[in-house]
């Protein structure tokens, strides 16, 4: 066991459910085919409910990103042992609307398992 695990594991998880606001993790399909005939895409997401804390990118960060990127820290414990993917994004409300945040860039914050998960996404 790394002391990251040992230490810091289980902080994440309550800071973020106290803090964080309601969400859905939207796990792209692991089984996506594509037809180059029609131009669909056929696989369904996978959508979990999780919590989210979301703040706003350094202004180094933002170099290269949409002025509508923000990061969005997950707790790993939420999403078990799943990774997130460039591919998956995350849905909430905001002042009476839904936003879906397209994931770009991911960090993982880990030990010998991953305690927090970092992700940079734009808005759409």
């Amino acid at each position: 066991m790394s002391l990251v695990d040992g230490i810091f594991s289980s902080i994440p998880g309550p800071l973020i459910d106290q803090f964080g606001i309601d969400a859905t993790y939207i796990k792209a399909s692991q089984n996506q085919t594509y037809d180059p005939n029609t131009g669909v895409v056929f696989g369904f997401p996978t959508e979990v409910a999780v919590k989210i804390v979301i703040t706003e990118l350094k202004p180094e960060e933002k170099e290269g990103m949409q002025q509508s990127a923000v990061r969005i820290l997950i707790a790993a414990s939420s999403l078990g042992s799943y990774y997130p993917r460039i591919t998956d994004s995350v849905s909430y409300t905001q002042d009476g609307r839904t936003r879906t945040a397209e994931i770009k860039s991911i960090l993982n914050y880990r030990g010998d398992s991953p305690i927090m998960h970092s992700v940079v996404a734009t808005l759409s």
